[in-house]
């Protein structure tokens, strides 16, 4: 069975919420992908009204999250991925740590080479803010003309991150966009160095790509608009599923 990932766009809380309610008794994982308008065009929850003078997201209900006196819709039965298409993301993790996640995905040309090396570095350490914790962290990576060069960018550190995630689409913070092959051939060249490496994919996922991912050699999908734009959630999540 293919393991598919719901993935929530969220234009507020209320629509994150109300997705997850879709999402919840079918599906063990969703992830939620984050824009600060800054790393892509787009904004999402909790981004909608920007930053605050603290550079922390000016949102009260992400504020009572991090404060612990509230927490994200079915945290219990669902494991959250945050996929952080934001600038500065070493600097956002322990946030999107504290609001619950399971995995964190930080994109490569979000931070410069040295800050992605720290964060690996760094990543799962004890820290004051945070104590010890068990989030795996992932690197997301967008395709190209040269898949093998793209995938041999991460040979430092692909011995120490949790997983790789593919981006199947050009323009990166919005769904529905149109499937970009070269991702295909990014995920043979990541499976062909790093064997034991899972590899997900995110972006312009259907059922007719879906299978050529997957025999591409992709672990994971992660699929948007394509389940949560269909009447039948569940029924379409079987369909992927049974690829």
């Amino acid at each position: 069975m293919a393991d598919i990932i719901p993935a929530i766009l969220p234009k507020s809380y209320d629509e994150l919420a109300e997705k997850l309610d879709i999402a919840a008794g079918h599906a063990s994982a969703v992830q939620i992908d984050i824009c600060d308008g800054a790393y892509v065009p787009n904004r999402t929850w909790p981004y909608l009204k920007g930053i605050d003078a603290d550079g922390n997201a000016a949102d009260a209900i992400f504020a009572d999250i991090l404060a612990q006196e509230k927490a994200l819709p079915h945290w219990e039965e669902i494991d959250f991925e945050f996929d952080l298409m934001v600038r500065g993301a070493h600097e956002k993790i322990p946030d999107f740590i504290s609001a619950g996640a399971s995995r964190i995905i930080v994109h490569k040309g979000s931070v410069s080479d040295e800050e992605l090396a720290s964060i690996v570095r760094d990543y799962g350490k004890h820290s004051e803010e945070l104590g010890p914790f068990d989030v795996e962290l992932g690197i997301a990576l967008m395709p190209g003309a040269d898949p093998d060069a793209i995938a041999r960018s991460i040979g430092d550190i692909a011995g120490t991150i949790h997983f790789v995630q593919v981006m199947g689409i050009a323009k990166i913070g919005f769904q529905g966009q149109p499937f970009d092959e070269r991702s295909i051939g990014l995920v043979k060249a990541l499976k062909s160095l790093y064997t034991g490496l899972p590899v997900a994919v995110d972006g312009g996922v259907s059922v007719d790509t879906a299978a050529r991912l997957l025999d591409a050699g992709a672990d994971r999908l992660v699929v948007g608009s394509a389940l949560f734009g269909e009447v039948d959630f569940s029924g379409t999540l079987r369909e992927f599923q049974a690829l």
